[in-house]
């Protein structure tokens, strides 16, 4: 399926990881160029993202992209240039972590603070999410408001996590890292495609004129409230159904070959 003529979005969303750029993380050649000539036609290109704002921004400015993204699976709004925080949907995280602990109690526990800094258990580190990640006491962890708790077990590789907390009524978002199981819980409700909604309603755009570009789980929200949605090619059969078109190539590739087709 090909794209339709005169497609002419105001806003496109784009993911990063495994979308916008590969698991190398830097953004492929040519990406740059390609927003930039997007954008010179009025259209604003936003990374949405499950990265938090200090991953997200040197990305994003690498890419071309100066403005707005769409961080933490859609719990904050930013501007990547300069890098401040515009909205961010926070909640208390005790209970929520009490019951985690009694789940996983040899698992590390990580929440992000509504300034994209990460406080952990134990130290990690991991480049996709966060370039700030500090070990405290456990009890620090509730100590503000969060965005999103982080859970990381290296029993847990051969479970489903996300059927393991499915009763704690949180949106989750289940998969593995190498060796490590991660479990990722926000407010339920808040998803990529929320994110946009008030990222869109601060600037006077409607989903209509959206295109969002992704390959995962956490895209499937945003894929289905877009006004047109683009699916990577590596994507589950299941997130390529919902889309209303699959690009070719891989990361950062798919997305130049959707951006060229915008505006020839």
């Amino acid at each position: 399926m090909s794209l339709p003529d005169g497609l002419r979005p105001r806003i496109i969303a784009v993911d990063l990881d495994g979308t916008l750029v590969p698991p190398s993380g830097d953004v492929p050649e040519g990406v740059a160029q390609a927003i930039e000539r997007v954008q010179t036609h009025g259209a604003i290109v936003v990374a949405a993202t499950g990265r938090s704002l200090s991953t997200t921004a040197y990305v994003a400015r690498d890419a071309g992209m100066h403005e707005f993204a769409v961080v933490s699976n859609g719990a904050m709004i930013v501007t990547v240039d300069p890098e401040s925080v515009i909205e961010a949907d926070t909640f208390d995280a005790g209970e929520l972590l009490a019951e985690l602990t009694e789940l996983f109690p040899d698992a590390t526990f990580a929440v992000e603070r509504d300034d994209g800094v990460f406080l952990s258990t134990r130290h990690f580190v991991d480049r996709g999410v966060s370039l700030d990640v500090r070990e405290v006491p456990y009890a620090e962890l509730t100590r503000d408001p969060v965005v999103r708790v982080i859970v990381r077990s290296e029993d847990h590789l051969d479970r489903d996590l996300g059927a393991l907390v499915a009763h704690l009524d949180m949106h989750s978002i289940a998969f593995g890292v190498t060796d490590v199981a991660w479990l990722d819980l926000g407010i339920k409700g808040v998803t990529k495609a929320t994110g946009l909604q008030k990222l869109c309603a601060r600037l006077g755009v409607g989903a209509d004129d959206v295109l969002a570009i992704g390959d995962a789980m956490n895209d499937i929200e945003m894929l289905r409230w877009a006004g047109y949605s683009v699916a990577m090619p590596h994507a589950r059969p299941d997130i390529k159904a919902i889309a209303d078109h699959v690009t070719d190539g891989g990361p950062g590739v798919g997305v130049i070959s959707v951006l060229d087709r915008l505006y020839r």
